[in-house]
């Protein structure tokens, strides 16, 4: 199973459209976690699923997502309004209520993987506004084999950032 997560690409087009077109036949899922700034009846949505970021005004999009594939659930969500600045606590509840193992999230445009008890919480960073150490636009793969789950950031050239991958179970 694969999964392509992007998140706050704030109206940047190209970068979507490439990775639809290098992944197209290899990822089971898409999700974007938000700050799109495109409309409810965009192609894209076709593709991704996705939330409610605050940059987002369509009302229709979701503030929270859960998605299942295969044996697991993720939870999708911006992060705006789950303090994702400051602790992990309101999106381990989304995930608790939920049975879901993964939090995907974005807000931050930082990429990074956190873990409280047995639930992971990931930003894939932002594929068009890098923020934080990382200067380069990302985004990541969730991929599970088996037993064994991967998460993989990659930059906007599509080179794997082998410093914030890693084996999650």
């Amino acid at each position: 199973m694969k999964v392509l997560i992007v998140s706050d690409n704030h109206r940047d087009e190209y970068r979507l459209e490439e990775l639809m077109n290098i992944y197209e036949n290899e990822i089971d899922l898409w999700l974007h976690c938000g700050d799109s700034e495109f409309g409810i009846n965009h192609p894209y949505w076709e593709t991704f699923k996705t939330v409610k970021g605050n940059m987002d005004w369509e009302k229709q999009f979701p503030e929270v997502r859960i998605e299942k594939l295969e044996d697991k659930t993720f939870g999708l969500l911006h992060g705006h309004h789950h303090q994702v600045k400051a602790t992990l606590a309101p999106m381990a509840e989304v995930a608790q209520e939920n049975e879901a193992s993964i939090i995907f999230y974005g807000h931050t445009h930082v990429a990074k993987v956190d873990q409280m008890d047995d639930i992971f919480f990931i930003n894939p960073g932002s594929i068009s506004q890098p923020r934080g150490a990382l200067r380069v636009g990302s985004y990541a793969i969730y991929e599970k084999n088996g037993a064994e789950e991967f998460i993989r950031f990659f930059d906007w050239d599509h080179n794997e950032l082998k410093e914030l991958s890693q084996k999650l179970v």
